[in-house]
């Protein structure tokens, strides 16, 4: 099998797993409120966003260090600015304190430390050091 199709099975794989999430949070969880029993809802849609997580991580695996450093840093200033500048515009049309701007306040502190998690780990794994 070459690098193109394991490469497109994977983006397949993971674009089901996030419509399968998409579609199982549209019919569990309100559209206002908070589910009743989160201590079971949780863990399952957690367990859904580990199924993306694979796919990428066997992608990460294969690629060298100039290309993950060039991924790292891509996410660092893409993500960054790509989410500054969607949280910008969400307060100025919304207000500062309307759920939506507060739920991107929220996703764009995640966004930095999942970012932050990522970083420490590659770094602390010793990679990177021939920049």
């Amino acid at each position: 099998m070459s690098h193109r199709t394991k490469f497109w099975l994977l983006a397949a794989f993971a674009f089901g797993a996030a419509a399968v999430a998409g579609v199982i949070i549209g019919k569990i969880v309100p559209a206002s409120g908070g589910v009743e029993n989160p201590t079971v809802i949780l863990p399952v849609l957690l367990g859904l966003v580990g199924l993306l997580l694979i796919p990428c991580w066997l992608w990460w695996k294969k690629t060298d260090d100039l290309q993950q450093q060039g991924q790292l840093v891509s996410w660092w200033w893409g993500g960054t600015f790509g989410a500054l500048f969607a949280l910008v515009c969400m307060v100025v049309l919304t207000g500062r304190h309307s759920e939506f701007s507060l739920g991107a306040t929220y996703l764009f502190f995640a966004e930095c430390f999942g970012m932050l998690v990522v970083w420490l780990a590659w770094k602390f794994r010793g990679r990177g050091h021939s920049e």
